[in-house]
Order: structure tokens, then sequence, then C-alpha cells
């Protein structure tokens, strides 16, 4: 019997599983697929490399940094260009860039001046924090309406896929959430939490890092590291189909086989982790099968280098008020080195979302025109 079996071999099962190794737990990995990192992973096709989720890590996440250490991973790690720190919204039929700082804010053509005004307003609106916030609500109240259409709600787009209206302000952005309820802003919030978290890490002696990183070979090094240091740990290509409890334990299926484990970790979709749970969580899985999941459309192409379409940055979002489809597009190889060959530079567009899960039905013929088109 194993002491832990963890069903699920992306970046979320395995960090577990490595971590519960380390601490001298027997534990078993069960991944449906032929290859283990769920959607951190790294392809290397015609002298392009490309993600198939995300592309970077934040500098700012304390827990990566521990696990990169862990990993031994360290010698690896490559800082974003400084141009990633320069980032676009779609508006005037352009990219504008987002301001970073009040002089360009005061400057900056992406908002109006009645906006800029209410914005700059946030500190003296009342707290109006409520349990049932959607997104759009939080913005709105904090920022203003047209602040929300043109920097927030392209946010949600860009880091949930999702629909700033249908998201909950307290699950999604916590911090936010909370900034409002204790201390009365979201500005003011904020200012109080890095004050505090710069206290805190200088007193820990740990050195901050700002700033997007990823791996000399791409950020699915991470998942190809963890798979090796579990080895015989993680099974591939098992499909559980059920998971009940037993005598001291759980026993999990897959197929005409089965494992026995003292506890067991789902770390799979909801609709998954509700068809695994049928029958034992007293009606809890009818909520888990009302969790949507945004389906993303992911499309890599490649352009002249000497084609200059787009400003050198991180790349740039599409407001939600616009006729165009595309969620937003990254500049890959203006952001790490050793992305395309000579001659060429790489992007990556996002099709779909919450608010256009049709996308990703369309073909991949019909994705490249629509692509094309706009």
């Amino acid at each position: 019997m194993h002491d832990v079996i963890i069903v699920g071999g992306g970046i979320s099962g395995m960090t577990a599983a490595f971590l519960l190794q380390k601490s001298g737990r027997d534990v078993l990995v069960l991944e449906e697929k032929s290859e283990p990192g769920g959607h951190i992973r790294t392809l290397s096709e015609k002298g392009v490399r490309m993600e198939t989720g995300p592309h970077s890590f934040m500098g700012s996440s304390e827990f990566t940094w521990k696990l990169v250490e862990d990993l031994e991973m360290g010698e690896s790690v490559m800082p974003a260009s400084p141009s990633s720190k320069n980032r676009y919204i779609f508006r005037n039929e352009s990219l504008t860039p987002l301001p970073m700082g009040l002089s360009s804010f005061i400057r900056t053509p992406l908002l109006s001046w009645p906006a800029k005004l209410r914005l700059m307003m946030e500190p003296f609106i009342p707290n109006g924090a409520q349990e049932d916030d959607t997104a759009w609500d939080f913005f709105c109240r904090r920022f203003g309406r047209e602040a929300a259409n043109f920097i927030m709600s392209p946010f949600v787009s860009g880091v949930y896929a999702g629909d700033v209206k249908m998201l909950g302000a307290r699950a999604a952005f916590p911090k936010f959430w909370n900034f409002e309820k204790d201390s009365g802003s979201m500005i003011w919030g904020a200012v109080k939490y890095m004050r505090n978290k710069k206290r805190r890490l200088k007193r820990e002696g740990i050195e901050p890092k700002k700033g997007l990183f990823s791996f000399n070979g791409g950020l699915g090094n991470i998942t190809q590291i963890l798979a090796e240091r579990l080895r015989s740990g993680i099974l591939l290509e098992k499909s559980v189909t059920g998971v009940h409890k037993v005598e001291n334990g759980y026993k999990v299926e897959s197929g005409g086989e089965s494992w026995k484990a003292r506890a067991v970790v789902l770390a799979t979709p909801p609709s998954t982790t509700a068809s695994l749970l049928e029958g034992s969580l007293n009606g809890m899985t009818d909520d888990l099968k009302k969790i949507p999941m945004s389906p993303v459309a992911l499309i890599h192409w490649r352009a002249r280098e000497d084609n200059h379409t787009f400003p050198d940055g991180f790349g740039f979002l599409m407001p939600r008020l616009f006729e165009y489809r595309v969620l937003g597009t990254l500049f890959p190889s203006r952001l790490f080195p050793n992305r395309v060959s000579d001659g060429w530079q790489l992007f990556a567009s996002f099709y779909g979302g919450m608010t256009d899960p049709g996308a990703v039905d369309l073909s991949d013929d019909a994705l490249i025109e629509l692509l094309l088109d706009e």
C-alpha cells in the first residue's frame, strides 16, 4: 500500500508528489496521457521552440523559487529581456503602452481624463466589498467603468481567459479583494502589503526578484525534471475510472488495474474530479460539475525579423469591447533567446476563453484564416 496516490501528472500533481516524496512518503502518480506535464510543455519543431501553456513564471513567486532550488535548476534559469516590462492594450486602432508609472499614466491615451481622475479617486471610494462581487463589480467600484473596460477586463482575459462579469472577485483576486476589505482601498492595501513584504524579505535575508523568468530549454524543463525525479513513481497512460474508500485507505482503479493508498490527491479538472467521486460526496459533485473551464486555442506563428508590425515588449491584450476575437498575443522571441531560428520572430496568439468558447471548435485551417484576417 502506498502512502499517497496522486491522480494527475500536471505541474500541480507532480509538485505535490515531489514534495511528499522529499518528506519520505511513498507516492504514486497516475497520468492518463502518454507524457507528463499537463499544459506546461515545451515543443521544438523546425527551429521554433513553442510553449503549450504558460511562457514564464513571476520572479515574485517565492514558492516557485523554492521549487527551482529543490530541483537544483538554478543554473538553467533565464530572466526575460528588459523589454518584457512593456505591455500593450489595443485601443484607438493601435497598441497603446500600459502605463507603468505616474508620469506615463498622466500622458497615456489609453484612458480619457475623466477616467484618469476617477481612477485616482480610488483611495477615497467607500469600502463596498461583497462576498458575491464579480470581478466586473469590483473593478468598476474601485476604478471606474472605463478603466475596468480597457485595463482590468483585458487583464482578466489574459490571466484567466475568463469573463470579467462572471468571475468571482474574491476567488480570482483574493489579495485585491482583501486590500479593499481590510484597508478600505485597493491602492492603500497594495502599498501596505508591499511595504510589509519588503520588510519580511529583508528580515529573512531574501533578495527580492522582479520580472519574468523561464529556463534555457523552455518552461517545460521544470515538468521534465519533476518527472525524472519521480522516476518509477509516475505511471503514464493510466486513465483512472474510480476512487473508492476501503479499509485503512482508498482503492484507485484504472481499467483492470487497481492500487491502494492511505490517502489520495486528485490533481484533476473539476469535471473529472466530480466523476471520480460520484456518489461519495453527498451532492458536492454537482457543484464541481458546475465549475466552468475556460477553453483556449493557442496559435504559434512567425514573421520575418524585419517585419515591425509589433513593438518590443511582452505582448498585447485585446479589450472585449471590440469585434476582434483574439484575446491577446505574446512576443516569445522578444522575451527569451533561442525561441526561433535567426532571421525570424515568434508570436503566440490566444483565442477562445469564456467570452468566445466556440473558437476552440474551429479547425486548424479556420483558426489560421481567422488569425490572418485579424
